[in-house]
């Protein structure tokens, strides 16, 4: 593999990653910070947990099925709603974050993961 290629890969892995850090990090930090609040009941910590299983079932799936599934983030905010008491700048964060990662990520990644397609492509072709 060329050294090219090999950036490439390095570029699309580092994008894919990224989105998912765009899309799941601000929601985890605003629920880790809101359990960490010692104001909340207990039964709302416990909603909480049981919004970020489902998320984790939903991800596993996401990631055998190569489904993205937006559902997630959804879910993931719906549990912080309970535990955050002001709601209003997890969703601007969120809402941020899906739009960074959704007009700027995404796009970058699939054009660097299709580079080093091609490019491997290319190099099978050359070595052979």
């Amino acid at each position: 593999m060329s050294d090219i290629t090999k950036r490439y890969f390095k570029l699309a892995f580092l994008f894919n990653a990224l989105s998912v850090l765009l899309l799941f990090l601000p929601l985890i930090i605003f629920g880790i910070k809101g359990c960490m609040d010692g104001t909340i009941v207990l039964t709302n910590k416990l909603k909480l947990g049981l919004c970020f299983v489902s998320a984790l079932f939903l991800t596993v799936y996401g990631i055998k099925s190569k489904y993205r599934c937006r559902s997630i983030t959804f879910l993931l905010l719906f549990g912080c709603y309970f535990v955050v008491k002001k709601i209003e700048i997890v969703i601007i964060v969120s809402g941020v974050c899906c739009i960074l990662e959704e007009f700027m990520v995404v796009p970058l990644a699939k054009y660097y993961t299709n580079k080093a397609r091609i490019n491997k492509e290319i190099d099978k072709r050359i070595s052979d």
